[in-house]
């Protein structure tokens, strides 16, 4: 239980874009006429998620030294902003492919 809300706390950083971002990608999903569009919008995924541990780490370094305190590496918290972002992507644009 401890770390699933650490993880939350990290993924606050990055909640609203990534979560804007996820919508935009399925909105385009479900609007196209074929499900070929689900490999560029996996990419544009991938690659927006990494600008944005990017811009996170430039910006909010020294907010880290908290969760560092309490045992949890540098590396481990970005594994879990990807491992939530990619776990609210995948079930939404499973349900665009659902409703195309």
């Amino acid at each position: 239980m401890r770390r699933i809300v650490i993880a939350l706390n990290c993924f606050k950083f990055i909640a609203t874009p990534a979560i804007l971002i996820t919508i935009a990608l399925s909105i385009f999903l479900w609007q196209s006429e074929t499900k070929f569009f689900l490999i560029p919008a996996f990419w544009a995924k991938f690659i927006t998620t990494g600008l944005l541990l990017t811009f996170v780490h430039l910006s909010r370094t020294s907010q880290f030294y908290f969760f560092n305190n309490i045992g949890c590496s540098t590396l481990t918290i970005y594994g879990n902003m990807v491992a939530i972002d990619f776990l609210i992507t995948i079930p939404s644009f499973l349900i665009a492919l659902m409703f195309q």
